[in-house]
């Protein structure tokens, strides 16, 4: 019964914002809460998504989801690798690295900042693109080999 009720108000949340023009629709995105701005951020208009990122409200968490998604739009993944406050945390350049939708010249320079660990992962990842996996490769094979062995 519950989830019924949380159910509904997802589709009556989006219902509600598909009759939103787009000023209002940046309004909401910008002061709406964590579930808006999880739906505005796959929003068709630019502005929108803009305004969701620079939302003060924007948690870490939510900002580390985006750029796992594999939903939204390159300028989504563009803005994110752009924004300072956000590249500060390693698990927001890691799924910007792993998401298949992040465009090269955003992940190929990020690749670089990765742990051994996730290098290792994104070596056999088949869904990024295969410039990525070569460079992975190649920095994991310098990271990993003894002084002397190149």
């Amino acid at each position: 019964e519950v989830r019924q009720s949380v159910e509904d108000r997802k589709i009556s949340t989006l219902q509600r914002i598909a009759k939103l023009n787009v000023a209002n629709r940046v309004k909401l995105a910008f002061l709406g809460n964590k579930e808006e701005r999880s739906i505005l951020i796959r929003d068709g208009s630019k502005i929108v998504q803009n305004a969701v990122l620079s939302s003060p409200k924007l948690s870490d968490a939510e900002v580390e989801s985006f750029a796992n998604a594999k939903n939204v739009q390159e300028n989504v993944l563009r803005e994110i690798a752009r924004n300072r406050r956000f590249m500060k945390g390693y698990a927001v350049i890691r799924n910007l690295v792993n998401n298949p939708r992040c465009p090269l010249d955003v992940g190929l320079p990020l690749v670089k900042n990765l742990l051994l660990s996730d290098l290792k992962g994104l070596q056999t990842n088949k869904n990024v693109a295969d410039t990525i996996r070569k460079v992975a490769t190649k920095l994991y094979k310098e990271k990993t080999a003894r002084p002397g062995e190149h």
